[in-house]
């Protein structure tokens, strides 16, 4: 939280000291890195509440992400949480995740 803008903005920086909550206290760069995102949400899949709106949009960033935590699917867009594919992974992972479909 106290860091500097340049060392959230770094990818190295930011997952050495936070694991697997890297997103949380990233700079809005990071957040819209389609790749840091995407390693992130596989490692942590509620990870993607902290993803951009545009990669909360990217049905392969969701998949990734509902893959490893079905709750996730709370944090996709309206549509993606309507989408047969998604919301199927996302029960297949935990079953709680159907109250997060559209």
């Amino acid at each position: 939280q106290h860091a500097s803008e340049d060392l959230r903005s770094d990818v190295a920086v930011v997952r050495a000291a936070l694991g697997g909550r890297a997103l949380q206290h990233a700079s809005q760069a990071l957040r819209s890195d389609r790749g840091v995102v995407l390693v992130e949400v596989r490692r942590a899949g509620i990870m993607l509440e902290f993803a951009s709106d545009d990669l909360r949009r990217d049905p392969e960033i969701v998949l990734a992400a509902v893959e490893e935590n079905g709750c996730a699917l709370q944090h996709a867009s309206q549509d993606l949480r309507a989408d047969r594919a998604i919301v199927l992974a996302a029960v297949w992972q935990d079953g709680c995740a159907l109250q997060h479909a559209s």
